[in-house]
């Protein structure tokens, strides 16, 4: 075999891989000494790994200062809903006070904001439907974003893909 399997050795240390995969890396074994002697680094690195987490051990009274830490949290975080509520509460009252005042204030300009948009959106129709230049140019354009648009979202949506 040519081609070094350096990216499943890992993998075949650990017993990861499938019958066939694992086959194939055997056998490349018997013929590459380079892979072999990565292999025997790989597994003396696990031994020496798992012999130093089996010296490690836990405080006995780390599970007792975790569900403190957590309890402290849980009570903390308690306060600090409440406050949102009472914040939100007001922010809700403050509204509706402003609306009640200034609602119709606040309807009318809405209202010719509108008007204002239609009748602009009327206008610029009529005047680029009455100029045949600006069609020349307002077609040719809008083709051409339309044909971008759909091929920007055919690669993003092919890239996301799984």
């Amino acid at each position: 075999m040519n081609e070094h399997p350096t990216e499943s050795l890992s993998a075949y240390v650990d017993q990861e891989l499938d019958a066939g995969e694992r086959n194939r890396i055997d056998a490349h074994l018997l013929h590459c000494a380079s892979c072999a002697s990565l292999v025997d680094e790989l597994i003396d690195m696990r031994a020496e790994i798992a012999g130093f987490y089996g010296q490690l051990a836990a405080p006995p009274d780390l599970e007792f200062k975790v569900l403190a830490t957590l309890d402290g949290r849980r009570a903390k975080s308690a306060g600090t809903s409440t406050g949102l509520t009472a914040v939100s509460l007001v922010a809700l009252a403050a509204l509706i006070v402003l609306i009640s005042m200034y609602g119709a204030t606040f309807f009318k300009l809405f209202s010719i904001a509108l008007q204002f948009s239609l009748t602009a959106a009327y206008v610029l129709s009529n005047v680029a439907s009455s100029i045949p230049a600006v069609w020349g140019a307002v077609l040719p354009l809008s083709a051409a974003i339309f044909v971008f648009s759909g091929l920007s979202l055919r690669r993003i949506l092919r890239s996301t893909a799984p």
